[in-house]
């Protein structure tokens, strides 16, 4: 489960309102730009430098009053939500609110000049009672510490998908959708420990995934091609989307697996995965 970075604004929000009877310092504490450097989702931790990418936002918020503003790095679009805090229980509680229904719950406390927060999707869980996100918990943890105008907008600016050409003597230039999906067609290779996920995504929108791994039969080292997983996938707002339909991973089936594009090339690309982790594949065939 993934939470958009609207909801982690929220949470801030609800923190400056702690006290809404008396002035609180926590409140001129919240106020300003927040960038998030620690993030675990349900048993996962995102690597510190994927977390940029994670995030719509990329790690970056703003808290203006009573308002969690976040925009996004792909269009620049602003979104803002609101939220309540209950300061009578410990921890603290917080309350995310989308167009007045509650959307999610969770709590907060400070630790110096960071703020910790833990959140449970409304539809998945009780509020969180400690500062935790196991496997299996379907909770977000997060560590934020308090950053510049100018500095959010460098880190902003340094997580966007770079999606350009990466050849040395070829000027960057800044891709659409459409030209990355065009560029993406073709069969890509990714080395891993278990050897290699050699996927192919088809101009109709469809795509393919087979894993290919050494094994030792009559003393001779082979490889073996097995398939893996099919469906049909998508570029949206720098994002590749894979829909599983089939897999032999059963747990994946009917699920959509997002990529972040860091570059592409007709030869190469960089990308983050649904884990968070970076990685590198090869095209080894064009269509």
């Amino acid at each position: 489960m993934k939470y958009s970075f609207a909801s982690l604004l929220v949470l801030f929000l609800f923190a400056s309102t702690l006290a809404a009877d008396e002035p609180v310092p926590e409140l001129k504490q919240l106020q300003g730009h927040w960038q998030v450097v620690e993030l675990s989702e349900d048993g996962m931790v995102v690597p510190t430098e994927a977390i940029p990418t994670w995030l719509a936002s990329g790690g970056v918020i703003e808290i203006a009053d009573n308002a969690i503003i976040v925009t996004s790095i792909h269009d620049g679009q602003k979104s803002v939500k609101l939220f309540s805090v209950d300061a009578t229980q410990y921890p603290h509680g917080l309350d995310i609110f989308d167009k007045k229904m509650v959307d999610q719950k969770g709590i907060y406390r400070f630790d110096g000049d960071k703020l910790i927060v833990c959140l449970s999707d409304e539809e998945n869980g009780p509020r969180p009672t400690e500062f935790s996100a196991p496997t299996g918990s379907k909770r977000m943890l997060m560590v934020l510490k308090k950053t510049t105008k100018e500095l959010a907008g460098a880190a902003k600016f340094a997580s966007l998908p770079p999606k350009m050409a990466a050849t040395p003597d070829v000027a960057e230039k800044v891709l659409t959708d459409a030209e990355v999906s065009r560029m993406l067609i073709g069969t890509w290779r990714f080395e891993d420990d278990a050897g290699a996920l050699i996927t192919t995504l088809a101009a109709d929108g469809t795509w393919s995934s087979i894993r290919e791994m050494k094994e030792l039969r009559l003393f001779q080292k082979v490889f073996v091609r097995t398939p893996v997983s099919r469906g049909q996938w998508k570029v949206v707002n720098g994002i590749l989307s894979f829909h599983c339909l089939g897999s032999i991973y059963p747990e994946r089936v009917n699920q959509v697996l997002p990529f972040t594009i860091r570059s592409v090339s007709n030869t190469d690309f960089i990308f983050v995965d649904f884990m968070g982790r970076l990685g590198r594949a090869t095209k080894v065939q064009a269509q």
